[in-house]
């Protein structure tokens, strides 16, 4: 008898304890944490000092130390802001002489709200007789914290790399040993700088080694690009265009495993615990994200030539120099070779001696046989889409996959944030490039010469492959209500996480402040131009060309 009440009674109890466990977020909120009265708040302030040097810099969710801008005393909580729902977890001090008091009950607002207005949470935290203001903020963003003795304009440094998500808070935050540096042509003279990122680890063995790990839905891997969009006025421009071009001719049919293209999400970066500003996390054009075929791998070893610069020789002289390095002519030869020869560049000077022949009838016969002829013209109406300026002699990956016993060449464009009407201009101190809005660019032709040239022959009916291409694209991914709905996605992503107006706020003399209603008329203007010219007018469209 007294074994069953024993047993009747511990199965009181353990119910008792799931029940509080389950409403204890519905009675104390989701967030654990202190907040104080009015008259505690008072108190508090009346009987202890504000510390004269800041001293706290370890508050922790759920057991996890949160990122901080220690200028401000400003700690940021990564939180899903398309919950309207907050987050289960406790608020803690790393420290255990140091208690924590906040104003007021921070949950009781509308979370999403907090979230787009960066909504700054005050709170003290008392250690003896002295307190600290600081505060919580929320966003919607993941976030990188890079840690470093070297300063932020340094090429090349080592440190730690820190990463938060905000999309869960199951095996939400993780860590790296870092190698980097300072990354981009034109942008890195601005002062907010783009960073390649090298993660590493340190193995049983002591030795250190890769650490390829997948970051906030992108690719499993070690290598990764920041990107800094510090000229774009939008901070949407790159991604847009990547996540169009995923849908476009960023995979072809014939290899599965092959990505021509970047994938990317946002961020939000701080460097060594101060507030550093809204990123893109990028993937980068590499062996793996081509599934290109290496040196040594048994089959025909593949080739991939990165744009960098406008080609500055003629193709003539390219094709007999003495000696070939990794660079060529504003190209790089990109991935690890043990030799590097002429026959490393020989498809990418195959595709170049095609672009420039003389004979029309040759460049017709050959085309289809040494590029992917509609790859080509997939990248030719992207270009004419997104206003791809920049892309039209750099910022393109030139790809040599195996075809059988040949080599095709295939296309990835790359760093897109020149496009929608953008345009770039040398500053007036010859160092700095100014980008702004250049309007009669949604009216012109954007010329791609190897696209242009198959165009103007009609190489194996290219014509009407453009037409029909054209009319299913605009019935998809470009139609008026998909591209709307894509740009709006991306506005709610920068702006609605309150990263937007912390990045204007951190680098005031970047360009921004676009006015998004403009960017969705101007976009939809384009496509309606592309419309007139690509359903039957396309040889008045030919004979139209931005300069």
């Amino acid at each position: 008898m007294k074994r069953r009440t024993a047993l009747f009674l511990n199965l009181i109890l353990a119910a008792c304890c799931l029940t509080f466990l389950f409403l204890w977020p519905l009675i104390c909120g989701p967030i654990g944490y202190r907040a104080g009265t009015e008259d505690e708040i008072k108190e508090l302030l009346a009987t202890h000092t504000e510390a004269e040097e800041p001293f706290f810099t370890g508050l922790a969710f759920s057991g996890e130390q949160l990122p901080y801008d220690i200028e401000t005393a400003t700690f940021y909580l990564p939180l899903d802001m398309d919950t309207d729902k907050w987050e289960t977890g406790e608020l803690t001090s790393t420290a255990s002489d140091v208690s924590l008091l906040f104003e007021e009950e921070f949950t009781a607002f509308e979370k999403q709200e907090a979230i787009k207005n960066g909504t700054r949470f005050l709170f003290y935290a008392v250690r003896g007789q002295e307190y600290q203001k600081c505060w919580l903020t929320a966003t919607g963003l993941p976030v990188i914290s890079i840690e470093t003795e070297a300063s932020a304009d340094m090429e090349v440094f080592g440190g730690s790399a820190y990463f938060w998500d905000s999309q869960t808070k199951k095996d939400w935050t993780s860590s790296s040993i870092l190698e980097a540096n300072i990354r981009g042509n034109t942008s890195r003279t601005y002062e907010k700088k783009g960073y390649k990122l090298n993660l590493k680890k340190q193995n049983k063995k002591g030795e250190i080694v890769e650490d390829k790990k997948s970051l906030f839905g992108l690719r499993n891997d070690d290598e990764w690009f920041l990107n800094a969009m510090y000229s774009d006025s939008s901070k949407i421009r790159d991604k847009l265009s990547a996540d169009l071009w995923s849908q476009i001719g960023a995979v072809q049919e014939e290899f599965p495993e092959a990505y021509f293209g970047t994938r990317m999400t946002y961020v939000e970066v701080f460097f060594n615990h101060e507030y550093w500003g809204l990123y893109v996390l990028m993937e980068p054009v590499d062996s793996k994200q081509l599934d290109r075929t290496q040196e040594g791998a048994g089959a025909e070893e593949e080739y991939s030539y990165k744009s960098v610069t406008p080609q500055s020789e003629a193709t003539e002289e390219l094709l007999d120099q003495e000696t070939y390095g990794e660079t060529l002519s504003g190209f790089e030869l990109k991935g690890t070779y043990s030799v590097t020869d002429r026959s490393s560049w020989e498809p990418l000077l195959s595709y170049l001696e095609l672009r420039d022949l003389t004979s029309d009838q040759e460049f017709a016969e050959k085309a289809p046989e040494l590029v992917d002829q509609e790859g080509a013209l997939d990248i030719w109406i992207y270009l004419q889409a997104v206003l791809g300026i920049d892309n039209r002699g750099k910022n393109m990956y030139y790809v040599a996959k195996n075809r059988g016993n040949f080599r095709k060449i295939y296309f990835a464009p790359w760093d897109m944030d020149i496009t929608w009407g953008d345009a770039l201009s040398e500053g007036t101190d010859g160092k700095i490039w100014d980008i702004s809005l250049y309007t009669p660019l949604y009216s012109e032709r954007i010329n791609w010469s190897f696209g242009d040239r198959l165009l103007e022959l009609d190489v194996s009916n290219s014509r009407a492959y453009v037409s029909e291409r054209w009319k299913e694209l605009r019935s998809g991914v470009l139609s008026d209500e998909t591209l709307t709905d894509t740009i709006d996605s991306l506005l709610h992503q920068v702006r609605d996480s309150g990263a937007l107006t912390r990045d204007g706020q951190r680098w005031p003399d970047s360009n921004s402040g676009q006015d998004y209603e403009l960017f969705k008329r101007m976009a939809l203007y384009r496509m309606g131009i592309l419309d007139y010219y690509f359903d039957g007018n396309l040889e008045e469209y030919l004979g139209l060309g931005y300069e």
